[in-house]
């Protein structure tokens, strides 16, 4: 592979720029289920947002990276850092501008939770045994709060961003559901990358406590709901069959992309596959929504 597609694939895998763009994915996925208008200045503000948030969080914490073994990854957030933050502040800003006609009282409080868990979540708020903590170094909370996070943006924004005075439908509990379980399932892996970090720092995780094949097979157990909510959708008339078949080949093929996750996968395997399964689940949508 040339060395200039290599650093371009680098600056969107490791300056999340594909990860906002999956973001947007998930969003898009929303409003094909649930028939929404697109809204171009929501996929903005979403994709800005996420921009932000993530840049952020690798900023913040570079002393924590320099202080481990480096991974590829690591070695470029770390001689970029001037980059990722003019996307920090370009993400912030767009993400700002752009949700600004969408703000209102009862808007930002029905948001402000899970703004403050995206935007603290690296921040230390707390000691224990005499040293700082944050919230991704909670025992087993740090997945959780991630998968909240994004189904919260996802699933529930699109409608209060229309009306902020909304009240979810079973049907898009159901999507609230399997999107919270989907990132869930793809998130699991991300702690066996994280090992080395958490065992320095004395981060009980799933993957320190259950091991690779552990994770592997909750994963999998996790994505068998999702094809199962596939189903449940479709029998219910609020998905097509088209939309729910969608969501079973997805389920199907981000369980074998697990199942060939290793200890010693490399960033390209975190960052860029798995992260990509979001982008895969709204090509299946799409296409198969077309053909049923």
């Amino acid at each position: 592979m040339p060395a200039w597609i290599k650093q371009v694939l680098r600056l969107l895998v490791f300056g999340n720029c594909w990860v906002s763009f999956a973001a947007v994915c998930l969003y898009w996925e929303t409003a094909l289920l649930h028939h929404l208008e697109f809204s171009s200045r929501l996929s903005i503000s979403i994709f800005g947002a996420t921009l932000f948030i993530y840049n952020y969080h690798r900023l913040f914490r570079k002393r924590v990276i320099y202080s481990v073994e480096r991974s590829t990854r690591h070695r470029w957030i770390v001689s970029n850092d001037k980059l990722l933050t003019g996307f920090a502040v370009l993400g912030g800003l767009t993400g700002f501008i752009s949700f600004l006609p969408y703000f209102t009282q009862t808007f930002f409080l029905r948001i402000l939770p899970f703004l403050l868990i995206a935007l603290l979540y690296v921040v230390p708020v707390g000691k224990r045994n005499g040293k700082w903590f944050s919230l991704r170094d909670l025992p087993f909370l740090k997945i959780f709060l991630v998968a909240a996070v994004w189904a919260f943006v996802t699933a529930f924004i699109p409608f209060l961003s229309r009306d902020a005075q909304w009240l979810p439908t079973a049907s898009v509990w159901l999507t609230f559901a399997h999107r919270f379980v989907f990132i869930f399932a793809i998130t699991l892996p991300f702690d066996v990358r994280d090992l080395a970090h958490d065992r320095k720092y004395g981060v009980v995780t799933f993957a320190s406590r259950f091991g690779v094949n552990g994770i592997k097979s909750g994963a999998r157990l996790l994505l068998v709901f999702i094809a199962a909510a596939g189903l449940c959708g479709y029998l219910a008339g609020w998905y097509s069959p088209g939309q729910g078949l969608g969501l079973v080949i997805s389920a199907a093929s981000t369980g074998w992309l697990i199942s060939r996750m290793r200890e010693d996968s490399d960033e390209w395997y975190y960052a860029g596959f798995l992260d990509g399964t979001m982008v895969d689940q709204l090509f299946w949508i799409f296409v198969m929504g077309l053909v049923g």
